[in-house]
Order: structure tokens, then C-alpha cells, then sequence
């Protein structure tokens, strides 16, 4: 079967939604459907359900989203920067090409801002800054109220917290911090090699002692290990999760991290769990995660064809995709005023075509480990070369608004 000028056989254990793709886009539409309204600390509303759990063998199959794609660089590169250069730098990511904390770094005057998620430019407006404790400089051991501005053109500051200049250019005391603190991640990695039957693999990066000090407070918080019938399995808590956004990263880094400890313990990886206690989304994400559901139902729809039809029929239905595209194209060319009625006919031809076509050239992807290596030997620069996932293909990315 000819697609985008290259010959493709049809195989019917590779052309399915994966597993991992059904439980996501379930749970997105249990939000949607049952989801309470909640206001939040970030000024946008969320759609939220008080549980969610996934389960997952990561040994049957590796889990990465392909109903929209998943940016893998920056899943590693937060991966390594949280549990293997265990630091709170956001140098560190910048240095990977990797922005995706930018907004929960403190600057380098020690403030920590906040911007209105709604006024899209600068109104020359200043805020009190406020201690880590929401109270009035003045009334700290600083002695003197500060002010302070918005320091973008297009953003509009709401809020302002002094956590000093010792934590410029960084989160705070969180995440990786917490990490090369409590030695916990350490514990668990020479655990697995000298006690792999151990109760006591357990990861916490939730401490007391330095939430405050925090820009946020983690929402991964915890993750624990137990071996079964020779295959490493892990169980990871979340606090709260931000499903178009930190979930599949979450989902993907933490089966990583897992394959990763069995690999350097000569462990055989089994399955992971997630439990989530908030399991939300936040409603100006809706247009693109009602996107990412049609395209879901649209690959559903189209595993069943290939189930149920034979090659020469998935062939034909292909080729008659594609002829009634260049049919409404074509007429378009000639009538250049019927472009806005067809656009949208053209737009769904285009994403039926695309999910039949990805069904059809998808391989499962496999996550690529360099052997004989320590966790702190793994390369950790930019073209990161010890940890790859390969033959990944997905469906386009879906832009989704980050709520700070």
C-alpha cells in the first residue's frame, strides 16, 4: 500500500489505538462528562474528578501518547535534571533547550511573579511584594516594602513573592532539590542491588520542612519500587495533574525512570501504576483537547475497519480519501470564494486521512537504553545519546495553555 510515496504492508498487530492512548482519552471524557467546575490559585477554572488510577505494563508496551505528540527530548531532559543532576537550576534545562519550568522561575532580583492569566499586555501596573508567608515586608526582617513590575511587554503582573536571591534562576527548594537532600533516590538505587526484596524503596518529594520555600509545591510527590517474579514494578502518587499537559509527560518519564532502575540493577521491568488525586484540566484547554478526543475516535473507528476489512478494501477506502481531497482542492483552485465553505470539510478529510495513515505506518516504540552504564553515568547533555525512544510516531502536536 502506496502512503506519502512509500510502499506499506498492512500489519494488524501494529495498526491499533495503543492502550495507553484508550485509557488517557477515557479519562479526559470522564472529566468532560462528570468533572465539577473548581476555582484555583491560578484565576482559571478547572474541570476536575476527585480519582484517577492507570496501570500499565510497561514491558508490553511502551506508554507515549500518539494522539498528539509528546515532546520526548524534554521528558528526559526533566527526567535527568530532577533524579540525576538533582538540582533546582533552570540554567541546568535552558542549557538543554528545554523551557518548560520558565514559568515558576524565581528571577534574579529573588522575586517570584505572577501574571494575569487573562490581560495579555502590560498596564504599567506594580504589586507589593509579599514574603514566602503572604505577609508585608515591612513586617519581616527585611524591614522595607518592595514593589514590583511586570517584566514583559505582554504580561500582566497580579502577584509578587520575595524568596531571596539565593534561589535566582531557580524553583525554589523543590523537585530536584528535595532529591539531593533527602538521598532517598540514592537509597533506592543501591537498595535494588544489595535488597531488591526491600519494602522501603520509597521516593518522597514532598518535605515538610521545604514547601514554603517552594515555587510549587510537587505534584508528582512520591514514587516506590517492588520487585515481583523478577520484574521491577513501580507505584507513583500525584497530588494533582494537569491532564493535556504534565500527565503525559508524567506518564512517559516516570516508565523511563522504572525501565532505567531495572536496567542498571539487571532487573526485567514489569508495570507501573499512577494514582491521582485531582485529575483535572483547565477550561481554556478544552478546544484542543476536544481536538485530540475526535482524533481518538476517528483511530478508533479505523482499528475496527482494519480489523473487520481486507487489504485490498483498506486500499480502496484509502485511494478514495485521498481522490475526494484533491477533488475539493481542485475545485477550490478553480473557485477561489469557496474556500471558506469547504474549509472545514477539508480540514475533517484531512485528520481522517492522517489517522488512517498512522494507523497503518505506526511501529510500537521501544525505549532504547545504553547498556553496561551507572544512572549517573548516562548522558545527560542536549543530544542526550543513552536514552532514546525509538521508531515513535504520533499524530501533530496539540498546543495547550499553560496555567502558572
Amino acid at each position: 500500500m502506496l502512503i506519502n510515496n512509500k510502499n506499506y504492508k498492512i500489519n494488524r498487530n501494529t495498526a491499533k489505538v495503543t492502550k495507553w492512548d484508550k485509557l488517557y482519552c477515557e479519562t479526559l471524557k470522564e472529566i468532560i462528562e462528570t468533572g465539577e467546575l473548581c476555582p484555583n490559585r491560578t484565576g482559571i477554572e478547572t474541570l476536575s474528578i476527585p480519582h484517577a488510577y492507570f496501570k500499565l505494563n510497561v514491558d508490553e508496551e511502551f506508554p507515549m501518547l500518539e494522539t498528539k505528540k509528546l515532546a520526548i527530548k524534554n521528558t528526559i531532559t526533566e527526567l535527568l535534571w530532577i533524579y540525576q543532576a538533582q538540582t533546582n537550576d533552570i540554567k541546568w534545562l535552558h542549557e538543554r533547550n528545554n523551557h518548560i519550568w520558565d514559568e515558576w522561575a524565581i528571577d534574579n532580583d529573588g522575586i517570584y511573579r505572577i501574571y494575569d492569566p487573562f490581560l495579555k499586555e502590560n498596564n504599567g501596573n506594580i504589586v507589593e511584594v509579599k514574603d514566602i508567608y503572604g505577609n508585608s515586608l515591612d513586617k519581616t526582617k527585611l524591614g522595607k516594602k518592595l514593589y514590583a513590575e511586570s517584566k514583559y511587554q505582554d504580561k500582566t503582573i497580579k502577584e509578587a513573592i520575595y524568596f531571596g536571591e539565593k534561589y535566582k534562576n531557580t524553583i525554589g527548594t523543590s523537585y530536584g532539590y528535595i532529591v539531593n537532600k533527602t538521598k532517598e533516590f540514592d537509597n533506592v538505587l543501591n537498595t535494588l542491588k544489595t535488597n531488591p526484596r526491600s519494602r522501603r524503596m520509597v521516593v518522597s518529594l514532598r518535605q515538610a520542612d521545604y514547601l514554603k520555600t517552594g515555587v510549587l509545591e510537587p505534584c508528582v510527590w512520591a514514587h516506590t519500587y517492588k520487585l515481583h517474579k523478577g520484574k521491577l514494578n513501580s507505584n507513583v502518587t500525584i497530588r494533582s495533574n494537569d491532564m493535556p499537559l504534565g500527565n503525559p509527560f508524567n506518564v512517559t518519564q516516570y516508565a523511563i525512570l522504572l525501565s532505567i532502575l531495572a536496567k542498571v540493577s539487571n532487573l526485567s521491568v514489569g508495570e507501573i501504576s499512577f494514582d491521582i488525586a485531582d485529575c483535572h484540566l483547565y477550561i481554556n484547554q478544552l478546544e484542543g483537547i476536544k481536538l485530540q478526543l475526535s482524533r481518538y475516535d476517528k483511530l478508533s473507528k479505523w482499528e475496527k475497519f482494519i480489523e473487520t476489512h481486507n487489504d485490498n478494501e483498506i486500499e480502496k477506502e484509502y485511494i478514495d480519501l485521498i481522490n475526494r481531497r484533491k477533488y475539493l482542492n481542485d475545485k477550490i483552485l478553480k473557485s477561489s470564494f469557496l474556500k471558506q465553505d469547504y474549509s472545514n470539510i477539508i480540514e475533517t478529510l484531512n485528520e481522517e486521512i492522517m489517522c488512517l495513515e498512522h494507523l497503518i505506518t505506526r511501529e510500537n516504540p521501544i525505549l532504547y537504553i545504553a547498556p553496561d552504564k551507572d544512572f549517573y553515568e548516562f548522558d545527560n547533555k542536549k543530544d542526550n545519546k543513552d536514552i532514546k525512544v525509538l521508531k515513535y510516531t504520533s499524530l501533530p502536536t496539540i498546543k495547550m495553555p499553560v496555567a502558572q
